[in-house]
């Protein structure tokens, strides 16, 4: 009997490999772009013989008929001269350009690595440079932001941005170019504190909107101010001897660019006040996550 398995296996040891087709047809398109440009060496060189023939012949008769003409009208056609050389014709750069070209090249590197690193781009639009900021925070897209600058005279001037408010971009301009003459120097690191603030504030009411929708019946009394620079609220526990309530406050600063409360700025208090040092210092210990979690995460590690 007909073996359909056998059949099908053969057939299939049959079949071409898709990787040998895709080298074939790059070797065929390979070949016919070698062949097409040997082709248009073949007429070029073809019309370049028949105009230095044709030249020939001019100047023999010109010599034998002793009508000999300028040179110039000897000359053979542009169209079959190979281009001349202008590199000896160029002027060279002196060492201020280079000197300024390496710094351009250094900025442009670093802002480069800063795109990739930061979600930081920018690009040219009529006379001014835009630099768009699209940072990530907790897995979440936020922008684009826009920022608008000018750079006359090597000079930059803030034209405008899209920012909030938390970003003190022109207090951050003010810094870093209203007493310094070298601004391509300056750039670099301007744009890295701007999407450095951008990110932090970004990233503290992130933490702040998801600590409250995670614990929305926990915690109590929570304030976010100053652009959630200065944050607090309360927990309410059970201690699981007595079954006492215990109203734990916390309290913490950060740094208009920081992520994290800043050091020696974390507060905890105990309601009621009457709670055994061990405890006390327990919880002190157990809050020190705060420095080095999210919110929402180190109140899970603490409590």
């Amino acid at each position: 009997m007909f073996d359909v398995s056998e059949s099908i296996n053969v057939g299939y040891l049959e079949m071409a490999d898709f990787g040998d087709v895709l080298m074939d047809f790059d070797a065929k398109s390979k070949k016919e772009k070698n062949c097409e440009k040997l082709k248009q060496d073949v007429k070029s060189l073809k019309r370049k013989r028949d105009a230095m023939l044709e030249r020939e012949i001019k100047i023999r008769d010109d010599l034998n008929s002793g009508s000999v003409q300028d040179a110039s009208n000897y000359r053979l056609p542009l169209a079959v001269l190979p281009p001349k050389n202008l590199s000896q014709r160029q002027v060279l750069p002196s060492e201020t350009d280079i000197t300024r070209l390496k710094s351009i090249a250094q900025t442009k590197q670093k802002l480069q690595a800063h795109a990739i690193c930061n979600g930081v781009t920018s690009f040219r639009d009529k006379d001014e440079t835009k630099f768009i900021f699209d940072p990530y925070v907790g897995g979440k897209p936020f922008g684009p932001y826009v920022l608008r600058m000018k750079f006359p005279r090597q000079k930059a001037v803030l034209r405008g941005h899209t920012l909030p408010h938390a970003v003190p971009t022109r207090s951050l301009y003010m810094e870093y170019f209203e007493d310094d003459d070298n601004h391509s120097q300056q750039l670099a690191p301007f744009i890295k504190s701007v999407a450095a603030h951008l990110r932090a504030f970004l990233s503290r009411k992130h933490q702040c909107d998801q600590l409250r929708k995670r614990f929305a019946e926990d915690i109590r009394e929570f304030q976010a101010a100053n652009h959630c620079t200065a944050v607090s609220f309360s927990l309410c526990l059970k201690d699981e001897e007595s079954l006492e309530q215990i109203k734990i406050s916390i309290a913490m600063i950060y740094d208009r660019d920081g992520e994290r409360p800043k050091h020696g700025t974390l507060k905890v208090s105990f309601d009621p006040p009457q709670i055994d040092e061990e405890d006390r210092e327990a919880v002190k210990e157990q809050i020190l996550a705060f420095n080095n979690m999210n919110l929402t995460e180190a109140v899970i590690e603490a409590f």
